[in-house]
């Protein structure tokens, strides 16, 4: 019955009332004084303990608010109105507590809760339109008007970039040419040649395999007779002239080696590390290098998914490094062979090695993988393309292509190429390709990969791309991504006793007999397995 009188008492009319108002309203501070001097010396230190509690529960909140504001700053990648629509409202915006509290004593409750409300209106359509790909734009379909508006986005984009560029930024172009998948790399190799780029490998930025999967439809398996892109960064001018006398190299290292000893709870490299390490025993430096690539592959794993022949999602693989370069006779390659498993510094000495966020980016601008970008952009004041954000930080940093070994749109981690959207399919239209003729894309980049020689310049340079990127782009684009992360241990067994090791890897053995013939990928490429 005493409860059932306290309910009761509690939605009186007139309780309910001052309630509604007390929430709507500013609280008043000096009615909150008077009553506390009316308080008998045992209901005032009832009430002083109680607003310890409260002041206890205030710092822990602080305490939860600063750690998860510190991680969203590690962690995430896009601000403003794009950031919003990928992440939702960042907790900048939302408020500290201590905000929210005089946001609520200045305007009441209720308005506090309607400013919310209002901060977050449309997130759950927006949500709704990504989870099903739709565009937040309507798309314009005439090719011609689409030209022009793109043209006109770029050129804004251009413009707000301007201000940041360094004063003695190179010019970027971007030649690309079509290979096959089972003679990319010797076609590349003829192609540098015949451009005669490969005779002023200081006018070279880098060359990548264009991270895109060509006609994913036909042969998901493999790409040894598709078609296959390549991209050469250079300066502008750079090709055209008489051919080198002799084709350049390409020195690979291949990602399931154990080329670099790495212990359990150490950092792992990234594959230009590799490729550094070889140029500098080989004494190349960036003026005589062509570009460091990764060797990418987009197909399905075997033994993965359905059917006897492996068919299931098309994957991105990396399966290595690969440097481009004259010829040299030094025998790094060879020495480095023999003393495998290197003993790799954490960072390449004297080169600057910058990977930026494209995954991200793309979730936001370019959601539709199978399709060309879209015009006009959701959100034009980001790259429309990873081309376009490779360029951006080549000319803010003002990177030499003299100094650079290596600039990549390239992939990192073995995903699938899905479609965004709930209901889409993994087809598109067909896309102009490198050789002339059409075809169903695939656009599967994630990151942007620098590496070039460090200098005093560049240190004011990155400064420059900072505030770019944060006054601009309104984005942290080094954030989430793979940048040599700690070795872990796959089976979490290394403090179990030996002979229980022994024994699970003996059954892990004997359940593994039906899976011959599936592929495997290392979990860190070129240092697995960790070393004792």
């Amino acid at each position: 019955m005493g409860f059932l009188r306290d309910v009761a008492t509690a939605f009186k009319p007139s309780n309910v009332k001052r309630g509604l108002d007390a929430a709507r309203n500013p609280i008043d501070q000096a009615a909150i004084d008077a009553g506390l001097k009316s308080l008998t010396p045992e209901q005032r230190a009832a009430y002083d303990a109680n607003m310890a509690k409260v002041e206890e529960g205030r710092a822990e909140q602080r305490r939860a608010w600063d750690e998860a504001r510190a991680l969203e700053d590690r962690t995430r990648v896009l601000w403003g109105e794009a950031g919003r629509y990928l992440h939702g409202p960042s907790l900048e915006e939302v408020g500290s507590p201590d905000e929210v509290e005089a946001r609520a004593t200045e305007q009441g409750v209720m308005a506090v809760v309607q400013e919310m409300r209002a901060a977050n209106e449309g997130q759950f359509k927006m949500g709704l339109r990504q989870a099903l790909g739709r565009h937040e734009v309507d798309q314009i379909d005439d090719p011609v008007r689409r030209e022009e508006v793109a043209a006109e986005e770029r050129a804004a984009r251009d413009a707000a970039r301007a201000p940041y560029r360094a004063p003695d930024a190179a010019g970027v172009a971007f030649s690309r040419i079509p290979t096959r998948g089972e003679t990319q790399l010797a076609e590349l190799l003829a192609h540098l040649a015949e451009s005669g780029l490969a005779a002023r490998p200081e006018r070279v930025f880098g060359v990548y395999r264009v991270p895109d999967r060509i006609s994913q439809a036909l042969t998901p398996h493999s790409e040894r007779g598709r078609l296959v892109e390549w991209e050469i960064v250079h300066e502008p001018g750079a090709s055209g002239a008489a051919g080198a006398a002799q084709l350049p190299v390409a020195t690979s290292f291949v990602a399931k080696e154990q080329w670099v000893a790495r212990r359990l709870g150490e950092r792992s490299l990234l594959d230009e590390d590799l490729a550094l390490a070889f140029c500098r025993d080989a004494g190349i430096g960036p003026e005589r290098c062509l570009g460091l690539a990764r060797i990418s592959e987009f197909r399905t794993l075997r033994g993965h998914g359905s059917g006897d022949d492996g068919g299931g999602e098309i994957r991105t693989v990396v399966k290595g490094v690969v440097a481009i370069h004259p010829e040299e006779g030094s025998g790094a390659f060879d020495r480095m062979l023999a003393d495998a498993p290197l003993d790799l510094p954490l960072e390449p000495e004297g080169v600057h090695v910058e990977v930026l966020n494209w995954e991200h980016v793309g979730n936001a601008v370019h959601l539709k993988v199978h399709h060309p970008p879209p015009v006009p952009s959701p959100f034009p004041y980001l790259p429309a393309t990873p081309q376009e954000l490779l360029e951006a930080y080549l000319e803010v940093v003002g990177v030499q292509p003299a100094d650079c070994y290596s600039a990549q749109a390239t992939v990192d981690r073995p995903r699938p190429l899905m479609q965004g959207g709930l209901f889409s399919t993994n087809l598109g239209p067909k896309q102009p390709c490198a050789d002339g003729k059409d075809r169903m894309r695939t656009r599967g980049c994630e990151q942007i990969v620098i590496a070039y020689r460090d200098r005093p310049g560049y240190v004011d340079g990155r400064e420059r791309w900072t505030a770019y990127q944060t006054e601009v782009l309104e984005a942290r684009l080094q954030n989430a991504v793979r940048k040599r992360s700690r070795l872990t241990d796959e089976d979490m067994t290394s403090g179990w006793p030996k002979p229980l090791r022994a024994a699970l890897r003996v059954a892990e053995w004997v359940d593994r007999i039906d899976e011959i013939g599936t592929e495997s990928l290392p979990q860190y490429r070129y240092c697995s397995p960790p070393v004792a």
